[in-house]
């Protein structure tokens, strides 16, 4: 069983029009709810957007699934969970068919996969986040328990986003140790069970 990695891209037009958006939009639209013809039931695989556009898929990895699209003024979002890993090669076929630009946002935390390519933060913002972990399973003292287990408890449970490396000073503040780059603060979160990721720009 793979694990998943999450994915949201964002395809536009370098001219800033739309009419090939809208198109695309469509397209892709139908294959949240696509039916197998021979089975009648629903099948979200992104294999059969490519066999559909008459692409062979035997070459091409297309382990994945869309789970979203959506129609924006400038753009259309598609979300997929794809197996390992972003399926880059099949964004470039639907961005190519289309004319068509795209960067994208991914995290895959068991492969520690996280990457953004939007450098702009023209749709995707997210720059580093905290993994998800559960605070009554870290083997702690009482004494650091005692001390941060509230600050702890609070960004704890979730996934926690931050747009800048500012954001993420914040957040630690209270902890009442120096923030001077990610590999520091690492080192010193280690002990909590904690580990800050930076999104890679590819």
């Amino acid at each position: 069983m793979p694990n998943w990695c999450r994915s949201s891209i964002a395809f536009y037009q370098e001219d800033g029009g739309n009419a090939m958006i809208d198109a695309f939009f469509a397209d892709v639209q139908k294959y949240q709810d696509y039916k197998v013809p021979e089975s009648g039931k629903a099948s979200d695989w992104v294999g059969h957007w490519l066999q559909s556009n008459r692409i062979d898929t035997d070459n091409i990895y297309s382990r994945g699934f869309f789970t979203d699209c959506e129609l924006h003024a400038d753009h259309v979002r598609v979300d997929m969970e794809t197996a390992w890993a972003p399926l880059t090669e099949v964004w470039d076929l639907m961005a190519e068919k289309y004319n068509l630009s795209y960067v994208y946002i991914a995290d895959e935390p068991g492969c520690e996969v996280y990457v953004n390519t939007d450098s702009a933060g023209r749709f995707f913002t997210t720059r580093y986040m905290i993994n998800y972990f559960d605070v009554d399973d870290l083997e702690l003292d009482v004494g650091t328990m005692a001390e941060f287990g509230e600050r702890l408890r609070r960004i704890g449970g979730k996934a926690t986003y931050f747009a800048s490396w500012e954001e993420v000073e914040f957040e630690f503040k209270g902890f009442g140790f120096k923030v001077v780059d990610l590999e520091s603060l690492n080192k010193r979160l280690a002990v909590f069970g904690i580990r800050v990721y930076e999104y890679n720009v590819e």
